[in-house]
C-alpha cells in the first residue's frame, strides 16, 4: 500500500468516525454532512501539504509557533466558550457546534497556508 493511499484510507476513516459519531449523538443529518465537510475538507487540505510541501512544515520558533498557537488558541475557545453551557441547547447539540466550529477553524487555517504556499511570486 502506498503512503497516498494509506493518507485517503487514514482520512476516510477520521470522516466517517466523526460524522457517522455525531449523527448518532445529534440525530441531525445537515449538521452531520457539514461537520463531515469541515473535517475531510481540512484533512485533505493537510494531506496534501504534507505531501506536496513536507518542507513547510511549522518550526520550533516562537517566531513559527505563534500564529499557530493564535488560531489554536481561538478556535478552541470559540468551540469551548463561545459554545457555553449556558445556551439553552442540549448537550448532544453543543457538542456537534463545537465540533463544527473546531472544522471550520481547521479549514480556515489549512486553507490559508496552502493558499500561501501556492501563491506565485510577483
Amino acid at each position: 500500500m502506498t503512503y497516498t493511499s494509506l493518507h485517503r484510507l487514514a482520512g476516510i476513516f477520521v470522516i466517517l468516525v466523526v460524522s457517522g459519531g455525531l449523527y448518532w449523538f445529534v440525530d441531525d443529518f445537515a449538521l452531520a454532512a457539514v461537520t463531515r465537510l469541515t473535517w475531510g475538507s481540512g484533512l485533505i487540505i493537510t494531506l496534501r501539504i504534507a505531501r506536496q510541501y513536507p518542507s513547510h512544515t511549522t518550526g520550533d520558533s516562537w517566531r513559527d509557533k505563534r500564529w499557530t498557537g493564535l488560531s489554536t488558541g481561538l478556535i478552541t475557545l470559540a468551540a469551548l466558550v463561545g459554545v457555553s453551557p449556558a445556551l439553552p441547547i442540549s448537550p448532544d447539540l453543543r457538542l456537534g457546534l463545537g465540533l463544527l466550529v473546531i472544522g471550520a477553524g481547521f479549514v480556515g487555517y489549512t486553507a490559508g497556508t496552502m493558499a500561501e504556499l501556492e501563491r506565485k511570486p510577483e
